[in-house]
């Protein structure tokens, strides 16, 4: 039985992601300190409900959970033979979050292909990789479809939204097609790149790959669910149709790589687009950060599960 990959960086790989990321956030968090009330901010934090807070991360651990069966359905519709068991799966992408925090090193999806690629009968990384790039843009699919679907629904509709959103919806399709089908232009490439493709995974089954676009809304709904419950108990005006039109936006601002789990970048997003809806820049502020630790609690608790991986392969199926 084969060993789950234990990733090690350089150090001074580590050292400088952390360097760069943490001064961008810095940046960011030393412009947002010139427009808030920073004992605003703390009062915000302690008089939040205990309720709100464990429901936002009850709602972003279920989000987790969608998207780590978004992750099996594609594992499926792309032909592996054998899945890991619920628990050794749960485990690796438990830690794959872990690992999508440290800067400078090797990263949690390329942890998931790796430990996964015994799925498949030939053992190929490229397929078992391929399948973990493909779960990225699903998820990144259903990000962009809430996104405009809130953007259509909410009091303003934002043109650029729309208008960025199906920019990104096509070139996320065109990517998924390139995968699904380049093993067919191989004989028309260069022998290096032929064998890459030839590698590539071909859709098996079409219906987990809709399955696995449900799960991708779903993921987003929650996220925006978890978001809602928090900046609810701050603002009560703030009705469940505007936090599903702002909270999407905020999520997409949070891919911008050069910060700490999207911290910075989240924030100031948020602090923005609620703005606009007259909520006060503390109660945004209060709101994100508390997004920003759940998702840090989270991905801790995968870590943690990283101490007891045996191996990718014990099946179930």
């Amino acid at each position: 039985m084969a060993t789950a990959p234990r990733i090690q960086p350089s150090p001074r790989r580590i050292a400088l992601g952390w360097l760069v990321r943490f001064a961008v956030t810095a940046l960011v968090f030393g412009y947002l300190l010139r427009l808030i009330d920073v004992r605003s901010v703390w009062s915000k934090l302690l008089a939040l409900p205990v309720a709100a807070l464990l429901g936002s991360l009850t709602l972003s651990a279920l989000a987790a959970g969608a998207g780590f069966l978004r992750w099996r359905a594609l594992l499926r519709a792309y032909g592996a033979q054998t899945l890991p068991s619920y628990l050794a799966s749960g485990r690796i992408y438990g830690a794959a979050l872990f690992y999508n925090l440290l800067p400078g090193a090797v990263g949690g999806d390329v942890y998931r292909g790796y430990a996964t690629r015994h799925c498949f009968a030939d053992g190929s990384a490229t397929r078992s990789m391929s399948v973990v790039f493909v779960e990225r843009i699903f998820g990144f699919s259903g990000l962009l479809l809430l996104a405009s679907v809130a953007a259509v629904l909410g009091t303003h509709t934002e043109p650029q939204v729309l208008f960025y959103s199906a920019l990104g919806l096509s070139a996320a399709l065109a990517a998924v097609l390139a995968i699904s089908f380049g093993h067919r232009l191989s004989d028309l490439l260069p022998a290096p790149i032929a064998r890459i493709t030839r590698a590539l995974p071909t859709i098996q089954h079409l219906s987990p790959c809709l399955w696995a676009l449900v799960l991708s809304l779903m993921t987003h709904v929650l996220i925006s669910l978890a978001g809602h419950v928090l900046i609810h108990s701050l603002a009560p005006s703030v009705t469940l149709v505007q936090s599903f039109a702002t909270f999407p936006l905020g999520t997409l601002a949070a891919y911008f790589p050069l910060t700490v789990a999207g911290a910075g970048a989240r924030d100031i997003a948020l602090v923005e687009l609620f703005a606009r809806l007259n909520v006060p820049r503390e109660a945004a502020l209060t709101t994100s950060l508390c997004i920003l630790g759940c998702s840090l609690i989270i991905s801790g608790i995968g870590g943690l599960t990283q101490l007891g991986i045996r191996g990718p392969t014990e099946s179930i199926e």
